[in-house]
């Protein structure tokens, strides 16, 4: 087998890397030393079988102290520069989640780029803006705010976050009693959310990604400067616009727009792109100036 034909397989095993993911993220092997490290990923940290911290609620909680997140910021730098936005398209389990969803037969939409920017409001309001003004009054852990409190803290994970819904509260509401008598317009708010994000994420492909994952603004600001790359040849690229359909982030921008660069801000560098390009070496994506895989124009759509 040449080395194009493994790389060309290593594509195809996308799915079953992100599904790793999901089940190495939600073991348990790593805690409870493990919810001290923060991934770029969005997985909830209330999670019962949750292995590691969320940064976003992570950066909340340092907020409310107030102490400024040095560490968590540094993670998500470091993570940025290196592989970009790769986590979000290859390790995240809720963007796993999204991409399953998405497979349901039916009709399907985009979004309007503008809305991209929903996400950046999130962060600066919900993430570090109000929890700096408000702070937290209560002293709730991070799994009170985000299963159960009537009238606590003023943050995203307690208002908004669909994935701490998903994994802590509605199993927390399931199993104790407890959460149930406590459960508030909040509880029934977030769950109305959970269930509107899941629905769009069948007709629109990472649609949660794209407008309200505040980690997501966070990776696109972190990876402006990144060590991978996306290059197309322009006198090899025949226009047919395969990368284009198949992004599931909309964010490609060539071979229309090459001035401005391959894609926007909202790669997650999953590399369907590649994978699907019909023309071989028409695309390729490197790290550090090091190719790592090149369109072999063998795939179909």
């Amino acid at each position: 087998m040449s080395t194009s034909d493994r790389r060309q397989r290593l594509l195809e095993k996308r799915p079953r890397v992100q599904l790793y993911s999901l089940v190495v993220l939600n073991s348990y092997i790593l805690a409870p030393v493990g919810k001290y490290i923060c991934l770029p990923v969005l997985n909830c940290y209330a999670c019962p079988i949750g292995t590691v911290a969320c940064p976003v609620g992570s950066i909340t909680a340092f907020v409310m102290v107030p102490y400024f997140p040095f560490y968590v910021i540094g993670m998500l730098g470091i993570a940025g520069l290196a592989v970009g936005r790769a986590f979000c398209g290859w390790a995240c389990p809720f963007g796993y989640v999204q991409d399953l969803l998405h497979r349901i037969p039916g009709r399907k939409f985009g979004l309007p780029r503008a809305l991209d920017a929903t996400k950046y409001v999130l962060l600066v309001v919900l993430v570090v803006g109000l929890p700096l003004l408000l702070g937290n009054p209560y002293d709730f852990t991070g799994t009170e705010r985000v299963v159960f409190e009537a009238g606590g803290t003023w943050d995203y994970c307690a208002l908004v976050c669909p994935v701490g819904t998903l994994q802590a509260g509605v199993p927390g509401l399931i199993a104790n009693a407890d959460f149930r008598e406590k459960a508030s317009w909040r509880t029934a708010s977030k769950l109305a959310i959970l269930a509107i994000v899941l629905a769009l994420a069948v007709l629109s492909h990472r649609s949660f990604c794209r407008v309200l994952c505040p980690l997501g603004a966070l990776m696109a600001i972190a990876s402006i400067v990144k060590l991978p790359r996306l290059r197309t040849d322009q006198g090899a690229c025949t226009r047919c616009l395969r990368c284009r359909r198949t992004c599931p982030t909309s964010s490609r921008l060539v071979p229309e727009n090459a001035g401005e660069g391959e894609a926007t801000s909202e790669c997650v560098l999953c590399l369907e792109c590649v994978r699907v390009c019909p023309e071989a070496g028409a695309l390729s994506a490197s790290l550090g100036g090091k190719s790592l895989v090149t369109s072999g124009g063998k795939t179909s759509e």
